[in-house]
């Protein structure tokens, strides 16, 4: 039943905006729409990855004083745009999980959020709808007085449109408009720069942050916003954009065939070529638009740091991986394209990635506070989880890092200080779970002094 239901959101045009998270089953239907469909193996990465999103909305709809999503895309919070997101979760989480995530789903409506959960009956307490599916092949939901066939797709039917997706994508012709890239392209490796002296690039964007560009003379017309727009979503997408998909991010309301021709070629003159004489921009065989290696953003270099530090010489290096780490977190000025101007970028609303950057500077800076602890350097410790919360001030995992190390420097003062702040951005909901039981543990007390005085 959870794959039919995945397979239907995948490939119909009204949940086209959708995430739908597919956890313990799936990973084999992503082709069908990889910027839609999201793949984790267990329960334990789902809830990493849901209390940051969690977080994320409540702080976003607090700032814009909505009380929900459906407000908050009428009101002044429209320009975040948040998508529905979907979360089926085929593995069965223990008894802590369960309330973990009965914890996430309690306030999962106003958000934007639901969950289906493919468990036994109690298994998940303080479920809205408990449906069952019986061994024939029948729903029911007494709640709601039905009884009828379950929508399903049985093994060999998973299987079959399994395999004709990937036959489509090794045809190469795949596409399709759903994925900026295609599904042909969604599974190539990640695109890794060279992090050495020598491979200094011609071009190069910050984009966690505010945006800069450095190595290109700035555009001579007010068609500039719209070049350096272009080359962000780009940036995002080194397999490559069909220019029908560049323009339909630039232009949603729709554009003409001349427009979009002279705006990729503007961009194609504006980029110029390398000192090689290799043009930065260029169509591939399938006709998408690609950067040169050459042009390069600091969300290339972060990923690759922080994978040369786990994946490569930093991994049996004690030394190369600290360093690695430093480096990645030097990187990080704050959310991605942050201040950018009102009434542009709305794509990015689509983007994974801006989901996707928050916890990977959160890994980044605890595994950076990770490498001080084992020399007991607190302090240092406590700085690396600082300048990730720049980018990734949800993220609770952070927060009780953090307050574990300032504890370990006996600085009563500051301890006391981070845990008013974190009331504080927690809001009329109070802190985390775990973050308010780690307070009473390092400073007993001060979770319930600080929550009554957020009250």
């Amino acid at each position: 039943m959870l794959s039919s239901v995945a397979a239907e959101l995948a490939t119909n045009g009204w949940s086209d905006r959708m995430t739908v998270t597919l956890v313990g089953f799936g990973a084999d239907l992503v082709p069908l729409a990889p910027s839609r469909l999201r793949p984790l193996d267990d329960v334990a990465a789902l809830l990493d990855v849901m209390e940051a999103e969690t977080a994320s909305r409540r702080a976003g709809l607090g700032a814009a004083g909505a009380d929900s999503v459906l407000t908050g895309r009428t009101g002044p919070a429209h320009q975040a745009g948040w998508a529905a997101h979907l979360v089926l979760l085929a593995a069965e989480p223990d008894a802590e999980q369960a309330a973990r995530l009965a914890e996430l789903a309690h306030d999962a409506a106003r958000l934007g959020i639901g969950y289906l959960v493919g468990a036994g009956p109690d298994q998940l307490p303080g479920a809205a709808w408990e449906m069952e599916i019986t061994s024939e092949g029948r729903l029911l939901a007494p709640l709601l007085g039905l009884e009828l066939d379950a929508q399903l797709l049985p093994a060999p039917q998973h299987a079959a449109v399994a395999r004709l997706f990937a036959a489509a994508d090794a045809f190469g012709g795949g596409g399709g408009d759903d994925d900026p890239a295609g599904p042909a392209v969604a599974h190539r490796p990640p695109f890794l720069v060279d992090i050495s002296e020598q491979g200094r690039p011609s071009v190069y964007a910050r984009l966690v942050g505010r945006y800069e560009l450095m190595g290109l003379d700035a555009p001579d017309d007010e068609r500039g916003p719209l070049l350096r727009e272009a080359l962000a979503l780009l940036l995002l997408h080194r397999e490559g954009v069909h220019p029908r998909v560049l323009a339909s991010a630039l232009w949603p309301r729709g554009a003409g065939d001349d427009v979009r021709e002279a705006t990729v070629a503007r961009l194609r003159d504006w980029l110029g070529t390398g000192e090689d004489g290799t043009p930065r921009l260029r169509e591939d065989a399938t006709g998408r638009l690609v950067l040169d290696a050459s042009v390069v953003s600091d969300l290339d270099v972060l990923r690759s740091l922080y994978h040369e530090a786990t994946s490569g010489r930093g991994a049996d290096d004690r030394a190369v991986r600290g360093r690695l780490l430093t480096d990645a977190l030097g990187l990080v000025r704050g959310p991605l394209l942050a201040e950018r101007p009102a009434g542009r970028y709305g794509w990015l609303a689509h983007e994974i990635v801006d989901a996707q950057l928050p916890l990977l500077v959160a890994d980044i800076g605890l595994a950076l506070a990770a490498f001080h602890l084992e020399r007991d350097r607190a302090p240092q410790a406590a700085e690396a989880l600082e300048r990730a919360l720049v980018s990734a001030g949800t993220d609770e995992r952070l927060w009780n890092e953090l307050l574990r190390a300032v504890h370990a420097t006996g600085d009563a003062p500051r301890l006391r200080a981070l845990a008013s702040a974190f009331a504080t951005r927690s809001g009329a909901r109070g802190l985390p779970p775990r973050t308010a039981a780690l307070l009473d543990e390092l400073l007993p007390g001060a979770a319930a002094s600080d929550e009554a005085g957020t009250a």
